[in-house]
């Protein structure tokens, strides 16, 4: 047994000195075989080296223009003109519109840098790595972003839309509603925005580019107006002709097919504006201090006036109201609301379940006011607006019927009023 224990570790030890002059004559090849191509690389000193690639192509034994030839052509295939599309209209841009441009030299000398620049054995330590690790070249491009964004501008003007307001209209006792229409605005930064890395690694030309314009949704929507379906309350005033007539179709005008939803609450100074010669405004009588004299914007507290009677008729809540000096022609004592820029207001609210949307009509002599909205807020009851007490000194209340029975008695204030002759 120990005999051939010592045979067998003789014919083991014989096996590994044979191994080790295999392995090292393996190692001695491979060497060589590197060695040998680095030299050969580093011959080719005006050719890219082993291992250098662009997308997994090897751009090896190339010279500068083969080089230069190769990324033309991956250009031509990769920059191709841009489509953007949004619903069935598409918009093309040519790379020329947007100064789009390959950096092609760029490309080719990071390409040709690998393995030059330094020491033969730098150089050959670096080609060598090279060819272990196989380094891929970038592609890019230039574009000008001013030229992006005119041509981006060019294609939002023809997709931008303006809202369009929903509308209520009467015919006699009939309402029609038209539905509202959303606009469309395209984030035109956003766009350029996402534009500049696919353009500049030259990925922008992979497929259509949709475009998703935000919506705009109109002021006045479709599901505003919905639920109206008749007028809830309607009140009409007379006047002449002339500078004050214009002023109370003006003011008249500025107050019609608004909506006031749930719990808004309506200024008329705000939705008027300025009375001012700016805004088209005449000369006319006006009260101030308690006395008669031309101003401008006289006659639009007919309007505030002819408004308040529509919403106590409509069952809305006013919130700010001041009676006049002196009683008015128009309306019965008690039933006014003056106004008076920056100073004195009118304000209602609407505490009603839906919205209500107004509608004014001038038409030279009669002025009508109409507050339109759900039959079903009132609950089957008319309202009815009664004045007790003296001439100059009303009180006003409101007062709701239910098949000829009283429901709700609401009274709303007492006002004074001065005679002229107070203030001579």
């Amino acid at each position: 047994m120990q005999i051939l224990n010592a045979e067998n570790r003789d014919w083991k030890e014989l096996f590994l000195a044979k191994k080790i002059p295999i392995i090292a004559s393996s190692l001695l090849v491979a060497t060589g075989v590197t060695a040998a191509a680095v030299s050969n690389s580093i011959a080719d000193s005006d050719k890219i080296i082993s291992g250098v690639n662009y997308e997994g192509q090897p751009l090896s034994g190339m010279n500068e223009t083969a080089a230069q030839n190769f990324f033309q052509n991956v250009a031509a295939q990769k920059m191709q003109p841009l489509t953007f599309q949004y619903g069935d209209e598409t918009f093309t841009v040519n790379p020329a519109e947007i100064g789009w441009t390959p950096q092609i030299d760029k490309a080719v000398a990071d390409a040709e840098s690998y393995g030059r620049g330094g020491t033969f054995f730098e150089n050959l330590g670096s080609q060598i790595n090279t060819m272990s690790k196989k380094p891929q070249v970038a592609l890019t491009a230039n574009f000008n972003e001013e030229l992006l964004n005119k041509k981006i501008a060019e294609i939002a003007e023809k997709i931008d839309t303006q809202p369009v307001n929903a509308v209520v209209n009467l015919n006699g006792d009939d309402i029609e509603k038209i539905p509202g229409v959303i606009g469309k605005k395209l984030d035109q930064a956003k766009l350029a925005e996402s534009l500049k890395d696919p353009l500049t690694n030259l990925t922008a030309s992979n497929g259509v580019i949709p475009l998703e314009p935000e919506e705009i949704q109109p002021f006045i929507t479709t599901e505003d107006v919905a639920q109206i379906d008749t007028i809830l309350g309607e009140y009409t005033t007379y006047y002449y002709p002339g500078n004050r007539g214009y002023n109370i179709w003006l003011a008249a005008t500025s107050i019609s097919d608004k909506i006031i939803k749930t719990g808004w609450e309506f200024s008329f100074n705000n939705t008027v504006g300025p009375r001012s010669y700016s805004a088209g405004y005449a000369n006319a009588p006006v009260i101030v201090n308690g006395k008669t004299e031309d101003g401008v914007g006289g006659g639009v507290c007919q309007v505030s006036s002819t408004l308040y009677n529509a919403v106590l008729l409509a069952g809305l809540t006013p919130t700010e109201r001041t009676p006049h000096f002196f009683p008015s022609s128009y309306v019965s004592a008690g039933r006014d609301a003056t106004v008076a820029e920056d100073y004195i207001d009118f304000k209602f609210r609407n505490d009603l379940p839906h919205p209500v949307y107004t509608k004014t009509y001038a038409n030279g002599s009669e002025l009508t006011v109409c507050i339109l909205g759900t039959r079903a807020d009132l609950n089957g009851a008319t309202v009815a607006v009664e004045t007790g007490g003296p001439a100059m000194n009303p009180s006003v209340y409101r007062v709701y019927y239910k098949d000829g029975e009283v429901v709700k008695d609401e009274y709303l204030h007492t006002d004074k009023y001065y005679s002229p002759k107070d203030f001579e």
